[in-house]
C-alpha cells in the first residue's frame, strides 16, 4: 500500500517552481502533468491563463513537459488540442496502441498502467553532459503531478517516477471517484498523515515526511504546512 503514497505534496500546480523542484528533486528533467483535477476541473473545455504560464515556467527552465490523461473518444483529439503547442508531448492511452496488434485497445493503457508514462520516456530526449549528447529520458527523471492517489501517485511507481500528490482542482468529477475512490483515499491520508484538510495542504512544494531527494517513500507527514 505504501506504493500509493507520494514523494512530495503542495497545494496546487501553480505553486509548483522550477525553483522548488530543482530543490526537492534535483534530477528531475519531464515533469508529467494529469489534466482533470490538475491542470484543469474535470472535463473543462479550456486551459486556464495561469496553468498556461506556471507550464511555460516548467518549459523556460529547461524541463520537458508532458500531459498523462485517461481520456478516452473524443476527449482525445481535444486534450491535444488544448495542450499541442504548449507541452512537449501528450499522452493519452490511444497514444500507446499498437496498430500492428489487432487486439490492442486504449483501455490496455490507461493509469494506473504506467504504459504511457513509459512511451513518453521512450519519445524524449534529454543532453547528457556527461557524454556531451542527446539521450533517452530515464524513468526516475521524470516526476507526475496528479490529485488521484490510485491512478496518479501509482502510476509514478509502477513507471519508476516520482510522485507528487495535490488535492482535487474545481468543483467537478468523474462520478465512480467521487463516490467509491475519494473516501477510500481520504481514510488513507489520515492513517499516512497526509493532507487532508484544504488547510493542511502546504502552499509550495513539500517533501512527505521531510524526506531527502531520493529517499524512498514511505508513512509519515509532509514536512511544514501552508507557507
Amino acid at each position: 500500500m505504501n506504493r500509493l503514497i507520494p514523494d512530495l505534496v503542495v497545494d496546487r500546480l501553480l505553486h509548483v517552481t522550477p525553483e522548488d523542484l530543482h530543490a526537492l528533486s534535483p534530477e528531475t528533467r519531464v515533469v508529467c502533468m494529469d489534466i482533470d483535477g490538475t491542470v484543469t476541473d474535470y472535463h473543462a473545455a479550456s486551459v486556464p491563463v495561469e496553468a498556461q504560464e506556471r507550464i511555460r515556467s516548467f518549459t523556460a527552465a529547461g524541463l520537458l513537459t508532458v500531459i498523462v490523461s485517461n481520456c478516452s473518444g473524443a476527449r482525445v483529439e481535444e486534450v491535444h488540442r488544448l495542450f499541442d503547442g504548449l507541452v512537449t508531448e501528450v499522452m493519452t492511452p490511444a497514444d500507446c496502441v499498437d496498430p500492428t496488434d489487432p487486439g490492442d485497445s486504449g483501455r490496455r493503457h490507461r493509469k494506473p498502467a504506467p504504459d504511457m508514462l513509459l512511451e513518453a520516456a521512450s519519445r524524449l530526449t534529454v543532453t547528457d553532459p556527461a557524454i556531451g549528447a542527446e539521450r533517452a529520458v530515464r524513468p526516475a527523471e521524470m516526476l507526475m503531478i496528479g490529485d488521484q492517489m490510485f491512478k496518479d501517485v501509482l502510476v509514478a511507481r509502477r513507471a519508476g517516477t516520482k510522485a507528487v500528490l495535490l488535492p482535487r482542482l474545481g468543483s467537478h468529477d468523474h462520478l465512480g471517484v467521487r463516490l467509491l475512490q475519494r473516501p477510500v483515499e481520504t481514510v488513507l491520508r489520515v492513517l499516512w498523515r497526509l493532507p487532508v484538510r484544504a488547510e493542511d495542504w502546504p502552499g509550495r512544494l513539500a517533501a512527505v515526511g521531510g524526506r531527502p531527494s531520493g529517499a524512498a517513500a514511505g508513512p509519515g507527514a509532509a514536512h511544514g504546512g501552508r507557507r
